[in-house]
């Protein structure tokens, strides 16, 4: 059975790492009941030397099938196909309105994300270990941990961090997890900035924020930016929050020098008024190192620190931050108890271990590497194939590269043009969707840092003559 159950064989010379081959055919096999349950597989040795592979490669394999429930093992008797195969619950039978369902049409296909992270280069097997480490050592405390500030360990790790890399003034009671900078956004409004006050957003600025203050009760305003970032607001209603970026300003990248931040300060003490920092991307600068917070600048007193882990090292991860002045920590944490009760304990305590063991600092040190070759690779190809379409934007930190359209070429909107781009599968935003009251311009937020090295030059190039046959030039 096992001589044809490997056959072809491994590929050696694939991309793909063996113990991956090995658990991809492992798996289908049990999938596809070629491996029945309670099968015993060969010993890590002997299979090793029939496949002409390493020891280590079969152990590898096997323990991420262990791990996934695919396999077990019985002290003394080997390894064996799990007679509880995970799949198993997940393939759903037919139903009479099968039919019925399958004629609807399809939903449309999403546009690739721009701002991604590489994350090819994300330590899946580290995580998977310290996964594995931190359940098998579980102790009922954290099963039934309920803090609505967030878990204590990872605060402080959070604090520790950041005051190393950023230059944030803050300890860890003064942090409360969240899922990211729209739900802070909302528990700030809800519980600490009256209804009666008015919050500020940049004009452009990041669409999601926007979308976030439709669903409250305060008055909004839009303020503009410059090429130092966002402009003190001009006087005008009881402004409770301004949200700024100042790291690097969403979505034209500008990085606020000393002496504007100082007349944001200002203006807050003048106004009453809380300053939200949004730092979402700031870990990734490519010359020189990481522009200190405003948070740092004014010592935390009217400046609220917003971060996320989305960017630094997965979307679907949902972890983020806030960092509040004290006097407002326990308000803002009784309203989460009320609201939310508090944040899910599982990946709290993961990402701890992660940031504690050094594995966080190591995974930002390598990523910044990788993302400054791929955006030196990416101006140089889109300078090549898409130079008479777009002027691009210097750009030496974050995740995306401003690309506006070049007046009097006849491209369709840039809302189009994202769709177009996501044919060539580029992550590519549309520049408009920023504006709000601002005239809005036309171009697009390219993504560059989640594309491997020798695929830029081709998606690019696809682009390229994607727009030829929309503009016929």
């Amino acid at each position: 059975m096992f001589e044809t159950l490997f056959s072809p064989g491994l590929d050696t010379g694939a991309a793909q790492p063996l113990n991956e081959q090995l658990q991809a055919m492992l798996r289908q096999a049990i999938l596809e009941r070629r491996l029945p349950a309670g099968k015993r597989l060969p010993a890590t040795r002997a299979l090793a030397g029939r496949l002409d592979i390493s020891r280590n490669t079969v152990l590898a394999a096997y323990e991420h099938l262990i791990a996934e429930g695919y396999l077990e093992t019985r002290q003394g008797a080997g390894t064996f196909v799990s007679a509880d195969l995970p799949d198993a619950a997940l393939q759903i039978r037919a139903g009479p309105d099968a039919i019925r369902r399958e004629a609807l049409p399809p939903r449309a296909a999403k546009r690739p994300l721009s701002g991604m992270p590489a994350l090819d280069q994300f330590p899946v097997d580290i995580w998977a270990r310290l996964s594995g480490r931190v359940w098998r050592g579980a102790r009922e405390s954290q099963l039934l941990y309920n803090d609505p500030a967030g878990y204590l360990p990872l605060r402080q790790a959070i604090a520790t961090y950041l005051e190393a890399a950023r230059g944030v003034v803050a300890d860890a009671d003064q942090i409360i997890i969240t899922s990211g900078i729209q739900q802070s956004f909302h528990l700030l409004a809800e519980s600490v900035i009256p209804k009666d006050r008015t919050i500020i957003l940049e004009d452009p600025g990041y669409p999601g924020m926007a979308s976030a203050v439709r669903n409250l009760p305060h008055p909004v305003r839009f303020t503009p930016i410059d090429e130092d970032g966002v402009l003190p607001p001009t006087p005008g209603g009881k402004a409770g929050l301004l949200v700024v970026c100042p790291s690097r300003q969403y979505p034209l990248g500008h990085t606020m020098p000393l002496k504007r931040r100082l007349e944001l300060l200002e203006w807050a003490k003048k106004e009453g008024s809380f300053l939200l920092e949004d730092d979402y991307d700031s870990e990734f600068r490519y010359a020189g190192r990481p522009i200190n917070s405003l948070q740092g600048i004014d010592g935390g007193k009217c400046v609220i620190y917003s971060g996320s882990f989305s960017k630094s090292l997965f979307l679907a991860l949902r972890l983020g931050y806030l960092i509040v002045p004290p006097e407002m920590t326990e308000r803002l944490v009784r309203h989460r108890a009320a609201v939310d009760s508090f944040p899910s304990i599982s990946n709290q305590i993961l990402l701890t271990q992660f940031i504690e063991e050094g594995h966080f600092s190591r995974h930002i040190r390598r990523l910044r590497a990788v993302h400054k070759k791929r955006l030196s690779i990416f101006m140089t190809s889109a300078q090549k194939w898409l130079g008479q379409h777009f002027d691009f934007q210097k750009a030496d930190t974050g995740l995306h590269v401003v690309a506006f359209c070049r007046a009097g070429r006849k491209l369709p909107p840039d809302t189009a043009l994202s769709l177009i781009a996501g044919k060539a599968q580029l992550g590519a935003s549309p520049l408009s969707e920023s504006y709000h009251e601002a005239e809005a311009r036309q171009g697009l937020l390219f993504g560059f840092a989640n594309i491997a090295e020798r695929e830029i030059d081709n998606r690019l190039k696809e682009l390229a003559a994607l727009l030829s046959q929309e503009t016929g030039f």
